[in-house]
């Protein structure tokens, strides 16, 4: 109680919050996507390929989710608008920079990706090793 009166006490008349304020909510880095583990990042470390503005930077994934990846690069990355992912043998992926730490780039999916909680639902399903036989 005599927390909330002294920091009561301590308001000036120009520290009200109004409707006309600007929020201080961030938007979220991971959005929810349509399945229920879509912001799940899975430990991927798979060789990539990162195409924007006619260069192509050699990259690791070091995770991934349905809705945005990790990557390890060594080189700087173009700005640019227009970035695609190239993993395997999966089609180019339109990506958006969301942050940068050292080697590290997070990117946001354009699209959800929904073969990688297929892939990994496979990977670590017994049944579905018996259903298409080694080699």
């Amino acid at each position: 109680m005599a927390f909330a009166m002294s920091a009561r006490n301590k308001m000036r008349a120009g520290d009200m919050v109004t409707s006309d304020t600007i929020p201080n909510v961030r938007t979220l880095r991971r959005p929810a996507g349509g399945a229920p583990s879509a912001g799940r990042r899975f430990r991927a470390n798979w060789p990539a390929e990162l195409r924007g503005a006619g260069a192509r930077l050699v990259c690791t994934v070091v995770d991934i989710s349905s809705v945005g990846a990790c990557l390890r690069l060594h080189d700087e990355v173009p700005n640019t608008a227009r970035l695609r992912l190239i993993i395997g043998n999966v089609p180019p992926i339109s990506v958006d920079q969301v942050w940068r730490k050292g080697t590290l780039l997070g990117l946001r999916f354009m699209d959800e990706q929904h073969w990688v909680l297929e892939s990994y639902r496979k990977r670590f399903d017994p049944a579905a090793w018996l259903e298409k036989p080694p080699g």
